[in-house]
């Protein structure tokens, strides 16, 4: 995936913070060096305003959120295949066990299905739609007990 200006300067950051969203970082030192400190204030804001630094104590400082090196991780290139060795075929890994299924798993799906139904419900009432008042209330009451039905059957 390409990166921009943003993607750039936020790589920077982490790699001057070692990779440590404990490290603080020189916010300005990072832009003079990438040569971006006419434009400090957008990238900063563009930067806070995803989430990916957080202001530090000290002026012109930032920290790398945990979300900021996600960001980085998820946008990083993709690493040059290696030049093909000629290395012994490995075994093949075994499969992991599979974890067996509760008892109830059809009932919690089915559960999961009733509330995710109710929450489209409720989500459609909240846009103004489904008829007069009355006509709604009778809606979310039924959506609310065929939700509350399968979640007692799925604990019972």
């Amino acid at each position: 995936m390409a990166r921009d200006v943003f993607h750039q300067v936020l790589a920077k950051l982490l790699e001057a913070a070692g990779g440590s969203p404990r490290q603080m970082v020189s916010f300005v030192d990072v832009l003079k060096q990438e040569k971006l400190f006419g434009s400090h204030e957008m990238i900063l804001d563009k930067l806070q305003s995803e989430g990916w630094v957080a202001d530090a104590s000290k002026k012109d400082h930032v920290f790398v959120t945990t979300w900021g090196i996600e960001e980085v991780r998820r946008t990083a290139p993709a690493a040059s295949p290696a030049p093909p060795a000629a290395p012994a075929p490995a075994p093949p890994a075994p499969e992991p066990p599979k974890a067996a299924e509760p008892k109830n798993a059809a009932a919690l799906r089915e559960a999961a299905a009733k509330a995710r139904e109710l929450a489209t419900l409720l989500d459609e009432l909240a846009t103004g739609g489904g008829g007069t008042g009355a006509q709604r209330k009778a809606k979310a009451k039924k959506a609310l007990a065929a939700a509350t039905e399968a979640f007692e059957e799925a604990f019972a």
